[in-house]
């Protein structure tokens, strides 16, 4: 997880001369523009305040008369390893495990807000709260509640333990993501949401001294966890790369700043968590089906044959409907980082940031955003055969999935766009895997 790959394609992207901080959204302004932009395509998949708004969970069948008819991820326990949530939040407190959760921040954290380092010491809860605001947004998509309030998650009574690795300013060092790896794996957590690369390396490669003792590090947190009972969700990250035939590698290491060099890299370098051994991987999309709208794989998603196993929603600013209602709606702390960072673009589109209740919600857009609901669709399997291992689990959300073919005439999009072609066929593409994950069909299966 890092700013820049949250907003790949937005505020990295665009800048406004002089905006300035605009009130949030109300509820009624923002449904009227989902209502005459998206619901009315997509449908409305809940009766949740925001529901209109969220053709996201449409799209994958997630919703009041589709997957809640069968399952909600009750009694299924995931871990969102990521900058803490907002432990205030409505659409996340009625579902978090306070008790379980814990910061794996210390006073060696580069970046580290001194109010989230924790030491090592579980006990301190405050640690635990959200300043970014990237994991509030991830852990709202897997498991908001059904309260009237906001938003539903795609497993609405799923329990949330937050597992925090990355810092207020976004970095998820590799050290507090294998601790966290490895806590899960001794707290009888079903799932682990990784919505996040490892810094300080995009790709670690096993020809380098220093990234291979870290990478040998994070394969070995990451087996304990899964040799415990732990399916690993993991986003594919936002670099426009195919990760089955990768080429610049510009941003590695990004800490200290200013130490990155630009290098080729091959399949000897991994992109960690996403191309670890038995995680479940995820492209994104926008909003597939809008009429006119033929894209599919999201602007910024990387893909990979072998790579990417299931492709969720990320969404897209402005790719279908031309408004920013193209991205992900979920909750966010109005005192976090992304909200100072996006409220002042409401003078340019109103409804980026909006208010119910009191509580905050952010359009996002990401594999961030993709993974969540891959997660979320995992849980609802793992209700429903809740003695099923993490192999099993992955397998059913993976055929469970909606199929979908290459995009036609594909090409680049952009300078720098290394996704080449899209390749692959019977039910498995280098874009989406083995298709678009759909909850309906998991909780039934």
């Amino acid at each position: 997880m890092r700013a820049s790959a949250i907003l790949i394609g937005f505020a990295a992207a665009l800048t406004l001369p002089g905006a300035t901080v605009q009130a949030a959204a109300t509820t009624d302004e923002l449904v009227a523009i989902c209502a005459a932009n998206i619901s009315s395509v997509f449908g409305v998949p809940n009766g949740e305040p925001l529901g209109a708004c969220q053709w996201d969970m449409a799209l994958i069948n997630a919703g009041d008369s589709k997957s809640y008819a069968h399952a909600t991820g009750k009694g299924v326990t995931v871990g969102v390893i990521d900058s803490g949530v907002d432990v205030h939040h409505p659409d996340i407190q009625p579902n978090l495990d306070i008790n379980r959760s814990c910061s794996f921040l210390s006073d060696d954290t580069p970046t580290a807000n001194p109010a989230e380092i924790a030491n090592g010491d579980c006990s301190n809860k405050g640690a635990v709260q959200d300043l970014n605001g990237h994991g509030t947004h991830v852990a709202s998509t897997i498991a908001a509640p059904i309260n009237d309030i906001g938003i539903a998650g795609v497993a609405p009574e799923a329990t949330i333990v937050a597992l925090k690795a990355c810092t207020e300013a976004g970095f998820c060092f590799a050290d507090s993501v294998a601790a966290a790896l490895r806590y899960a794996g001794d707290h009888a957590i079903d799932i682990v949401n990784l919505s996040l690369f490892a810094d300080p390396y995009l790709y670690y490669c096993k020809s380098e001294p220093e990234q291979r003792a870290i990478l040998k590090e994070l394969e070995a947190a990451a087996r304990y966890a899964q040799q415990r009972g732990v399916l690993i969700v993991a986003s594919a990250g936002n670099e426009l790369m195919d990760l089955q035939h990768p080429g610049v590698d510009y941003i590695s290491p990004d800490w200290p700043p200013g130490s990155a060099e630009e290098r080729y890299v091959g399949n000897n370098c991994r992109v960690a968590p996403a191309e670890l051994s038995g995680v479940m991987t995820v492209s994104a999309t926008g909003p597939i089906g809008y009429p006119g709208y033929n894209l599919w794989i999201a602007g910024y998603s990387n893909v990979g044959m072998s790579r990417v196993d299931v492709a969720a929603p990320g969404g897209d600013y402005w790719s279908a409907t031309g408004t920013v209602q193209d991205a992900v709606l979920a909750a966010t702390p109005q005192t976090g980082a992304i909200w100072a960072d996006l409220d002042p673009w409401n003078s340019y589109d109103p409804g980026l940031t909006v208010v119910n209740q009191g509580a905050g919600y952010v359009y996002l857009t990401g594999t961030s955003m993709a993974s969540p609901h891959a997660a979320g669709v995992a849980a609802l399997a793992k209700e429903m055969h809740p003695g099923w291992g993490p192999g099993a689990i992955k397998a059913a959300v993976q055929q469970t999935t909606k199929q979908l073919t290459c995009p036609p005439n594909w090409s680049p999009l952009f300078p720098g766009d290394e996704r080449a072609k899209c390749y692959g066929v019977n039910g498995r593409t280098s874009f989406f895997g083995h298709g678009l994950v759909d909850a309906e069909a998991a909780s039934t299966k």
